[in-house]
Order: C-alpha cells, then sequence, then structure tokens
C-alpha cells in the first residue's frame, strides 16, 4: 500500500491509498485506491481495511468482462439476430417479434445494464408496456420474448441466477359485460351481410376515379366470400389462381398474406398461420361465380390499366397488389354508417371488421347444424375455444326459438 498527498477541489489537503492486486481473469495487475484526510497510523489502518475490502469484491465479481458492461438493449439486439437464424420462424413471425422487441426497448432507458437490472428494473418495464395501452396478451408475449433474453444469456455469458423473472406481475383486466357480449355476439346475418354487400355496390356506383370503384366493388366481392367461406382475410387476400378448382368446387388454403415490400409489390405470399390452417374447403356456386367475376376484372385491368401489374393474386387493388386490410376496414365502416331506415336510424350497430365476417360464417354453420369439429376444420382452427364461443350462443339462440315454437303448438 502506497499513498500520495494532493489537494482537492475545496483547497483542501487530502490523501489517496493506492493498492494492486491481480485481476484472475485477464493476468493483468490493477489497482483500487480510497482517500483519507490524514496520513497517521489509523487512517492507514482504517485506509488497508478499505482496500482489501474493495480487491475482495472485486475478485468475487465473476461477471465476464463481456457482460459488464452490456446494455439491455445490446442484449435484446443479440438475442433477435441469434432467434432469427435458429428459429426456424416464418418471415411474418419474425417480423412480429421485432417489433415486440422493438417496444420492449421503447419502455426501458438505453443505458441499463444487465447485470444491473432485477425484478424491480423488470416490473418497471412491464408496468411501462401497460401505460402504452398493450393488451394483455401483447404483455404476456413481451413478458416471454424477455425471459428467452434472459435465458439466452445466462447460458452464453454465464448470468446469475433470474428468478426473479418469476415475481414480475402482469396485471388481468377484467372484461366487462359489455366487452363480453360484444366478442360473444361478434357476428352478422346474411341478410345484414348482404346490406354492406349493395351498400358498398352502390358506394362504387357513384365513384368517378377507378381506383376509389376498384376498392368498393373488391370490398363488396370479399365481403360475401368471407361470409361464405370464413377464413381469415390474410388467407383470402393470399388466393391465387392456382388454388381454386372450379371443377372440383375446392379452394386450397395455403397461405397468408405478409406486409412487407417484395420485388415486384406491397405484400409477399407467407405460410400459413398454423399446419391445421393449411386445408382445402369445398365453396359454394357463388363462392365460384365470385371467383370468376372478380379474375375477369383483374384481366380487364391487366389490358387497359397502365398502373396494373398482374402479381398473380385475386383480390387486388388497382396496383395489382393484394387489397389492403385498412382500406377493406374502412370501407366496410363507411358502407355500415350508410346503411340506415327511412327515419335515418342505423341498421347495423355493431363494430364490423373482416374478422367479424370470419365470426359470421361459424354462427351460419352453427345455425345449419353442422358439427362443432367441421367446423373447425373448415375455418382452420386448432383451438376450440373461440369456435365454441360463438358455436355455444348460437345453440341457445336455438333453443330459445325451440322453446317458443314448443309454446304456440301446446297453447
Amino acid at each position: 500500500m502506497w499513498s500520495e498527498k494532493f489537494t482537492n477541489k475545496d483547497g483542501q489537503e487530502q490523501y489517496r491509498f493506492y493498492e494492486k492486486y491481480k485481476d484472475p481473469l485477464t493476468d493483468k495487475w490493477k489497482r483500487v485506491s480510497v482517500v483519507m484526510n490524514k496520513d497517521t497510523k489509523p487512517s492507514q489502518r482504517e485506509a488497508k481495511k478499505q482496500l482489501e475490502e474493495k480487491i475482495k469484491n472485486k475478485l468475487d465479481d465473476k461477471t465476464p468482462i463481456s457482460l459488464k458492461s452490456l446494455t439491455f438493449h445490446q442484449a435484446c439486439d443479440e438475442w433477435f439476430e441469434r432467434y432469427k437464424i435458429i428459429s426456424g420462424s416464418k418471415q411474418s413471425t419474425i417480423i412480429t417479434k421485432y417489433h415486440r422487441v422493438d417496444h420492449i426497448k421503447r419502455s426501458i432507458d438505453s443505458d441499463i445494464l444487465v447485470k444491473s437490472m432485477n425484478a424491480t428494473t423488470f416490473q418497471h418495464l412491464i408496468d411501462n408496456l401497460i401505460n402504452d395501452n398493450i393488451c394483455y396478451k401483447g404483455v404476456k408475449d413481451s413478458m416471454s420474448i424477455i425471459k428467452n433474453i434472459m435465458k439466452y444469456l445466462q447460458k452464453k455469458y454465464k448470468l446469475a441466477d433470474i428468478s426473479y423473472l418469476d415475481d414480475v406481475q402482469i396485471p388481468k383486466q377484467a372484461k366487462t359485460r359489455e366487452e363480453v357480449k360484444a366478442k360473444r355476439e361478434n357476428y352478422l346475418e346474411m341478410n345484414e351481410i348482404m346490406l354492406i354487400v349493395d351498400k358498398l355496390n352502390d358506394m362504387a356506383s357513384k365513384k368517378r376515379a377507378g381506383s376509389y370503384i376498384r376498392s368498393n366493388m373488391m370490398s363488396a366481392y370479399i365481403v360475401e366470400f368471407m361470409a361464405l367461406n370464413g377464413m381469415r382475410i390474410g388467407e383470402l387476400l393470399a388466393i391465387q389462381p392456382e388454388n381454386i378448382d372450379f371443377e372440383a368446387q375446392t379452394l386450397e388454403i395455403d397461405g397468408t398474406i405478409h406486409w412487407i415490400q417484395g420485388e415486384d409489390g406491397h405484400g409477399t405470399k407467407d405460410t400459413t398461420k398454423t399446419e391445421a390452417s393449411y386445408r382445402t374447403i369445398s365453396l359454394t356456386s357463388r363462392s365460384c361465380d365470385i371467383l370468376r367475376k372478380v379474375m375477369l376484372e383483374n384481366k380487364k385491368a391487366i389490358q387497359w390499366e397502365n398502373e396494373y401489374t398482374d402479381r398473380g393474386f385475386i383480390f387486388t387493388n388497382h396496383f395489382g397488389n393484394p387489397m389492403g386490410l385498412s382500406s377493406i376496414n374502412r370501407n366496410i365502416k363507411l358502407a355500415i354508417e350508410d346503411i340506415k331506415d327511412d327515419q335515418g336510424k342505423r341498421l347495423i350497430t355493431k363494430h364490423v371488421t373482416t374478422h367479424t365476417l370470419r365470426h359470421s360464417h361459424i354462427s351460419l354453420l352453427s345455425q345449419l347444424g353442422i358439427s362443432l369439429r367441421a367446423i373447425m376444420d373448415r375455418v382452420g382452427h386448432t383451438d376450440h375455444k373461440t369456435t365454441l364461443q360463438i358455436y355455444s350462443h348460437m345453440t341457445e339462440q336455438m333453443d330459445k326459438d325451440m322453446m317458443t315454437k314448443l309454446e304456440a303448438v301446446s297453447n
């Protein structure tokens, strides 16, 4: 141990005591220091005690050098780059993970070190996600990614125990009765579907710009086709001519649209959501008729529209790209707002999106007495919960109708 006298910023004389130690991780000599006001025997003893404590802490710190300066932001990026290589996930899943990781990073300071993080740090991160109005499932997905990141670091950098992550709480938000009812009754009857179809066609007839005419007309075809077949909107937009067998009246559902800019336009075909989503369904004559009419419109566009590029999709916009989801839902919203009775009262008050049309198909099949298993196979559901929710509700309605009819007979 040795000391050096110096003058501090207040003009007072002080003594800095030093001691050297050998870092076992680098095999290099390093030093630690403490400051004392005097260089007396008691001060030297106290300095020696503090220096030995500092050296002990340094030697006991087993944190690898590479982890000592690693921020959580850097860890997120490192994990994601590895995930892209080894996960085997489809492109749409990787993009979803990218956005989720990006949101996680935006919810925590960029300079926070991994080695300094604890349950409190992660709880604060989760609370920030919730404050950003991320849904419960979204927050759960983010927490799952965080755990995967920390497990990756634990394995690669020999990070200490991370069991404290189990203490991080994700508060559930109770759904109101109205929310439960709205989700359960998120479907339309076929007469309501046709009101929307007719209104969209009416809107198309009143437009002057070709792009708006096509947008409304195509939305009308999409609304009816989805209600008749129940596929996801991404699956519908990924339909190509080779998927259709008009003679057998079947449709092969073998992909979904992934919204990225491809070499020849916006929107590329990716694999289906799950293995069960890959399926072949039967088509009604009306469904085949819709496909033929849309394909004819596409042939006209290829021949006469300079902006149209044939990319091999069926339900397309005026550029030849798959119709944008936001455009379809906007057209549906505008149509519904304009569907009124003679007194100006809206005839459809539900919040309707393309997914409502999928539920409407499930509802229609339930009313026709089709089995739950057959419905699940047709719409590509692996989890019976959503299907059963609509199926059970329709069964209850049918039971009420049955009792009403029995009461009428018995009186």
